[in-house]
């Protein structure tokens, strides 16, 4: 009994997407700055060199090449809290930047999210890095067809393109702005009782 009385107390808290119903009454009362928010699955980028060192000598009848390539991998996993912390547009559609480091409060080192005709936030933008080339960004894990391109999800009348994984029969993979809810509505009866009536006799 007492366990069941404090799972009631908790609550159900469920992890859904942002939707713009929820949004609005979060906006309302301009609560947006408060709000966490998280990806809807896991992101590799990989960033290479801007320049790969190396050393190049010919001896020995052969040309020599020696040099360590050493990319910067950066994860963004699913368990990892973010807020808004700039807001623009892109294509007539709202664009949110979402910063998931405590170290970063400026649009050049947030994530861009943009809101879609499938009432989704959806990736964007993915940060530079100084000294490395553009991320190559992966859903998931660094499977080929796990790779992050800017494309059209189902249409091409759609306002902008997002970062998605293309499967061969044309649907879209996306990462996409998630929050976590948690509802406690408790079912408390209120109870009458019909008195009936006095049935004259005949």
């Amino acid at each position: 009994m007492v366990a069941l009385t404090t799972l009631m107390a908790m609550g159900c808290t469920r992890r859904q997407y942002l939707a713009s119903a929820e949004l609005a009454r979060v906006e309302a009362d301009k609560k947006l700055a408060e709000l966490r928010v998280y990806p809807s699955r896991k992101l590799r980028s990989y960033y290479p060199q801007l320049t790969d060192p190396e050393d190049y000598d010919v001896s020995g009848r052969k040309i020599k090449v020696r040099g360590a390539l050493r990319p910067h991998l950066r994860t963004l996993r699913r368990s990892k809290p973010g807020k808004v912390i700039a807001e623009d547009s892109l294509g007539g559609m709202r664009r949110f930047w979402v910063s998931f480091s405590r170290t970063c409060d400026a649009q050049g080192c947030a994530y861009g999210f943009v809101q879609t005709e499938y009432d989704r936030w959806s990736l964007v933008a993915v940060p530079k890095l100084d000294g490395y080339k553009d991320p190559l960004s992966f859903r998931r894990n660094r499977l080929k067809r796990n790779r992050l391109r800017l494309a059209r999800q189902r249409a091409l009348n759609e306002a902008n393109e997002v970062l998605a994984a293309l499967r061969r029969s044309g649907r879209a993979k996306t990462i996409d702005l998630q929050i976590f809810k948690d509802v406690f509505r408790p079912t408390r009866k209120t109870r009458s009782w019909d008195e009936g009536v006095d049935i004259e006799s005949k």
